[in-house]
C-alpha cells in the first residue's frame, strides 16, 4: 500500500483536474481547482479514487494581467479620489509604525506626535500590536501591508477590488482580433457597410479560410459590434472618405519641415473651395478651386488663384509669377493695408523695387524650393520650365500623403472656418454637411470671390496672430505672418525678385510649327498675322528647323509669336474667328470636335469647327435651351478668357497687333436718351453663316 503526504498548498490530480490543497481538517480536505472551483471532500474518497495523483506539477504561471503592465503611478492617479485617499491614509499609518510619525519625518511632526505607543523607544512588536488594535486588523495583516509597501510602494496599499483594469477583449480570441484588423484594412476603400452585416460575414469567412471551418469562435453580432468599436478607430460603417483619410495617415509622428528664412520652402496645393460661384450671364452655379502658395517660414499666403473646377498648368506657372509680384492695392482698402505698414526697411526696399509703392501688405518673396503633390498641373512642362527659368528647386511630396504638406493643409481648414463659411453659397466640405438651398444662395461671381478672398488675406489672415509663429526667445509671444516676415527680413535680408514683362508669354506651352503661306496650324486650327508674311517658307533660325508658337489653353482664339528681329511678341488670330466668337478653352474645342465626329465629319475641317463653336456659344440667345453642361462651359470659358486678359495686363508685356477691346458706352451720359429709343426700329443682327463668312 502506497503512502502519500499531503500538505496545504500542495498540488494533486483528482478527477482529471489539478487541485491545490487549501486546507485540512481531520478526515476532510478543502480543494481549489485550476478554474477556481472550491470543494470539501473526504480524504478517504480522494485516496481511493483511481484518478488521484499526488505531487502533481503546479499549473504554468498565468500571463501577467493588464494592470501589471501599466504604470502604477499613472494607474493610481486615475483612481477615484476616495480609493486614492484610503491608500494615502494607510501609508500614513505604516509610516507611523516605522518611525512614530505619519509623515515619516521627525522634522515634519504633527501636533502630539509621536504618540506614546509609537514612540521610538517602543519595540516594533509593540507598535505593530498597537496599530493592529487601532485599525481593527490582525498583526499578520499589518506585517503583510508593510511587506507590500516595501515591495510595491503606494500601489501595494490600494484596494485591488476597486482598482481592477477593465479589458473588454479579455474573452476574445486573439486570432479574431487580428482578423478584424486585417479585414478593416482590406476594405478601407470600399463603400460603408454595417458592422453586423457584411463586415461580420467577411471576418467569419476570413477566419474559416485561415484556421479552418468554425475553429475560431466569433461572439454574437451585438457583442461583435462592441468589440469592433474597441479595436478600430473608425468603424466600417463610418463614411468612406473618413476611413480612406485615416488609411493614408502615417503610422508614426509627422515629420517637420523646417524653414528659417522667407522663401526657403514654399508649399503649393489646390483644393475645392467650399463656395459655389454664380454666373449671371448664364445663370449657372460654378464649382471653384483654390490654389495657394504658402511660405513655411512666415506662414504667409504669397499668392492664390480661384479658377473654375479643373486647374490648368498655366495657372500654376502664373501663380509662381504672382508670388514674386506685389499685390496691388484696391481703391476701397484702408491705408493700413499698404506695403509700407509692414515692419521692413521700406525706403531701402523701394529703392530696388518701385512697384511696392502701390502694393498691399503682402510679402513679396523669391522662392528657393517648391513642395508640391503629384497633381497633373504641378508636374507639367510649364511648371518645370518656370522653375528652371528662375532657378527654383522642386521637391514633390509622396503620393496620397497630405501629411507631407501639413502647413498648407491646415491653412485650407483655416480658410474654410474664417472665410468660406461666411460667404453666400457655402456648400460645406462634404455632402453630409451640405444644405438643400446652396444653389439658391450662390450670388457671387468668381471675380467677386477673388476680390473678397484678396481682402481676407491682406486684412485678416496676414495680420492675425498665428499659434505656429512666435518671437525668438519668447515662445508664448505669438506673432502674425506679416510680423514674422518683418523679423525674418532683419536677419535674412531682402532678396530682389526677378522682373520680366514677357514672363506671361514665356510660361505658355510651346508648339513648334512650320509657317505656311496661309499661317500656322495648331490643334487643327489655323492662325495668321501680318508678321508671319516675312517668315513664310523661310528656314527657321531654331535648331529643329521649326518656329516656336505659344498658346494659352484658356483662350484658343489667339496664339503668340516672338519676332526674332526685334524681340516683340505678336498676336496670331484664328483665321475663322469672327467678332461673335467668345474666348474658348481647349476643353470647349475638344467638345466641339467630338460633336463633329458624331456627325461623321472630319474634325480637322475648320469650317465645321467654327460652326460647332458658334452652336455652343450662341446658345446664350436661347436661355430656355440651356443645359447644366452648357452653363458650366460658358461660365468657365468666360472667366478664363478674362483671367488671361488680366495676366497679360499684369505682366505689362509689349504686344503688337493685339485685338482692341470694344468701346464701352458711358451709361450715365446716355441714360437720359434711352427712354426716347424706339425699340421697334432696331434692326436685328444677321445670323452668322460659317460657309459664307470667308467669302469676299
Amino acid at each position: 500500500m502506497n503512502s502519500h503526504r499531503i500538505a496545504v498548498t500542495d498540488w494533486i490530480e483528482f478527477e482529471d483536474e489539478r487541485h491545490q490543497v487549501a486546507g485540512l481538517d481531520g478526515a476532510t480536505v478543502r480543494l481549489r481547482s485550476e478554474t477556481g472551483r472550491v470543494q470539501t471532500i473526504m480524504l478517504s474518497v480522494i485516496l481511493a479514487d483511481p484518478s488521484f495523483r499526488a505531487d502533481a506539477n503546479p499549473p504554468p504561471e498565468p500571463q501577467a494581467d493588464a494592470s501589471t503592465r501599466l504604470d502604477p503611478g499613472g494607474t493610481l492617479a486615475s483612481l477615484k479620489p476616495e480609493v486614492r485617499d484610503a491608500a494615502l491614509d494607510l501609508e500614513g499609518h505604516l509610516r507611523e509604525v516605522e518611525s512614530g510619525f505619519r509623515s515619516g519625518n521627525p522634522l515634519d511632526a504633527a501636533p502630539g506626535e509621536p504618540r506614546p505607543e509609537y514612540a521610538p523607544d517602543q519595540t516594533m512588536t509593540t507598535r505593530v500590536e498597537a496599530k493592529a488594535a487601532e485599525l481593527d486588523l490582525s498583526k499578520r495583516s499589518i506585517h503583510l501591508l508593510r511587506q507590500k509597501y516595501a515591495e510595491q510602494g503606494l500601489w501595494g496599499l490600494v484596494d485591488q477590488r476597486k482598482a481592477r483594469i477593465s479589458n473588454p477583449l479579455r474573452n476574445v480570441d486573439h486570432r479574431a482580433v487580428q482578423a478584424i484588423r486585417d479585414q478593416a484594412a482590406a476594405e478601407r476603400n470600399d463603400s460603408s457597410a454595417t458592422v453586423g452585416g457584411r463586415f461580420y460575414r467577411r471576418v467569419r469567412n476570413r477566419l474559416d479560410a485561415e484556421h479552418g471551418l468554425g475553429v475560431v469562435p466569433l461572439p454574437g453580432r451585438d457583442s461583435f459590434r462592441r468589440i469592433v468599436g474597441h479595436i478600430l478607430n473608425k468603424s466600417p460603417a463610418a463614411p468612406a472618405y473618413q476611413r480612406a483619410s485615416l488609411a493614408n495617415q502615417p503610422d508614426r509622428p509627422f515629420g517637420t519641415v523646417v524653414a528659417r528664412r522667407p522663401g526657403e520652402v514654399v508649399m503649393l496645393d489646390t483644393t475645392p473651395l467650399d463656395v459655389m460661384a454664380y454666373d449671371p450671364g448664364s445663370d449657372a452655379k460654378i464649382r471653384v478651386e483654390l490654389t495657394l502658395a504658402l511660405d513655411v517660414a512666415t506662414r504667409s499666403i504669397l499668392a492664390w488663384r480661384l479658377t473654375p473646377e479643373g486647374t490648368k498648368a498655366i495657372d500654376i506657372g502664373l501663380l509662381l509669377a504672382d508670388v514674386m509680384t506685389p499685390e496691388p492695392m484696391r481703391p476701397a482698402w484702408q491705408d493700413a493695408l499698404r506695403y509700407q505698414m509692414l515692419r521692413v526697411p521700406y525706403e531701402r526696399v523701394m529703392s530696388v523695387d518701385e512697384r511696392l509703392a502701390e502694393a498691399a501688405a503682402r510679402p513679396v518673396i523669391y522662392p528657393e524650393t517648391l513642395l508640391y503633390d503629384h497633381g497633373k498641373p504641378y508636374v507639367s512642362d510649364v511648371v518645370q520650365r518656370a522653375c528652371t527659368r528662375w532657378k527654383i528647386d522642386l521637391q514633390d511630396a509622396r503620393k496620397l500623403k497630405p501629411t507631407d504638406k501639413p502647413h498648407v493643409e491646415r491653412v485650407f481648414k483655416t480658410i474654410r472656418e474664417q472665410f468660406a463659411e461666411h460667404v453666400a453659397g457655402y456648400k460645406g466640405f462634404n455632402v453630409a454637411h451640405r444644405g438643400l438651398t446652396v444653389d439658391e444662395q450662390a450670388r457671387w461671381t468668381i471675380d467677386e470671390l477673388c476680390e473678397f478672398f484678396a481682402e481676407y488675406v491682406i486684412a485678416v489672415y496676414q495680420r492675425r496672430h498665428h499659434r505656429g509663429l512666435s518671437a525668438h526667445g519668447f515662445p508664448d509671444l505669438h506673432v502674425s505672418p506679416n510680423e514674422a516676415y518683418g523679423m525674418a527680413i532683419g536677419w535674412a535680408g531682402y532678396v530682389v525678385c526677378p522682373r520680366d514683362p514677357n514672363i506671361y508669354f514665356e510660361l505658355l506651352p510651346i508648339a513648334p510649327r512650320v509657317i505656311h503661306p496661309y499661317g500656322v496650324e495648331l490643334n487643327h486650327l489655323t492662325y495668321n498675322a501680318d508678321i508671319l508674311y516675312r517668315y513664310r517658307e523661310s528656314k527657321s533660325v531654331y535648331p529643329d528647323g521649326r518656329w516656336p508658337v505659344r498658346y494659352d489653353p484658356r483662350n484658343l482664339l489667339h496664339a503668340y509669336f516672338l519676332d526674332p528681329a526685334d524681340g516683340q511678341w505678336h498676336v496670331l488670330r484664328w483665321t475663322h474667328a469672327l467678332s461673335q466668337h467668345q474666348p474658348f478653352t481647349d476643353i470647349t474645342l475638344r467638345e466641339a470636335k467630338r460633336l463633329i465626329s458624331l456627325r461623321g465629319i472630319n474634325p480637322a475641317d475648320q469650317d465645321e469647327v467654327a460652326a460647332a463653336l458658334v452652336d455652343l456659344q450662341n446658345r446664350t440667345d436661347a436661355p430656355e435651351t440651356w443645359t447644366r453642361t452648357d452653363r458650366k462651359r460658358l461660365s468657365r470659358d468666360s472667366h478664363r478668357g478674362s483671367t488671361q486678359a488680366r495676366d497679360i495686363q499684369r505682366g505689362a508685356a509689349p504686344v503688337d497687333e493685339h485685338p482692341p477691346l470694344a468701346a464701352v458706352p458711358d451709361l450715365e451720359e446716355e441714360a437720359e436718351d434711352w427712354s426716347e429709343i424706339d425699340l421697334a426700329s432696331i434692326q436685328p443682327a444677321e445670323i452668322w453663316n460659317p460657309h459664307t463668312s470667308q467669302e469676299g
